[in-house]
């Protein structure tokens, strides 16, 4: 389980924290500056750029697609 912290700077919700005075931005950029650097880990994101089944369906039902 995640530390208290954690939940709190978690990116699905630091923002409204930052809004509800839970979180002072300060401390939210201080913790952000400490996160180690693992760009080295990662990997590239390969996007399949073919029509999905679904926006196939949309465009014959004359609906939009983005």
């Amino acid at each position: 389980m995640k530390e208290k912290k954690e939940l709190v700077v978690d990116v699905r919700v630091a923002e409204r924290h930052l809004r509800e005075g839970v979180l002072k931005k300060e401390d939210y950029e201080d913790y952000l500056k400490k996160l180690p650097d693992v760009t080295d880990k990662s990997c590239p994101l390969i996007v399949d750029e073919e029509i999905s089944e679904f926006d196939t369906k949309l465009e014959n039902e004359g609906g939009e697609t983005e």
